[in-house]
């Protein structure tokens, strides 16, 4: 109405067919929405999708994020894993293609190598983030949350940064 939109409700009488409710994972028609409205929210951006590679692993990915971090890339490593990963179907899971990655950041390799499997890193991640992960229940990336008014603002999605960050400027917070 807001718009100016003439819309007739219709009440409902049911889901489509194959459609289960309260499992997204498990609705067909839900599931071909959500692939439908991604290629168009990247198509709006300019940007081209790929299907991405499963990966079993992300512990070695996740360390080079860190170490990138510690070495002041944390943010560069991040876009071009996810351009890898979304934009060219590339595992990130494979240490050569990692190790790609965080080279054509700037970061050398052999560091880059060792980080991958570093239990010590990885234990000092482990320590210093659940705490965090927990406590914003975060259940997906990107996901950003800050705390103001008492409370913790939680975003799950690239297409919420702008309202993140109206709503933290709103609030004092940027």
């Amino acid at each position: 109405m807001r718009d100016g939109i003439n819309v007739e409700p219709i009440p409902l009488t049911g889901f489509a067919q194959g459609t289960v409710f309260g499992d997204p994972a498990a609705n067909p028609p839900r599931l071909a929405y959500l692939i439908e409205d991604v290629a168009r929210l990247a198509d709006r951006m300019g940007l081209v999708l790929a299907p991405p590679v499963d990966v079993d692993s992300w512990e070695p990915v996740h360390n080079v994020a860190e170490y990138a971090k510690r070495q002041g890339k944390g943010l560069a490593f991040a876009q071009a894993a996810a351009r890898a990963r979304w934009t060219q179907s590339l595992s990130l899971e494979n240490p050569d293609i990692i190790a790609d990655i965080a080279a054509g950041i700037g970061l050398d390799e052999q560091q880059v190598r060792a980080a991958m499997s570093d239990t010590r890193l990885r234990a000092e991640m482990v320590q210093t983030y659940t705490p965090l992960i927990e406590r914003d229940q975060v259940f997906g990336v990107p996901f950003f949350a800050f705390d103001a008014d008492g409370k913790t603002h939680r975003y799950w999605g690239q297409d919420r940064i702008g309202m993140m960050l109206d709503d933290a400027a709103s609030a004092g917070v940027i």
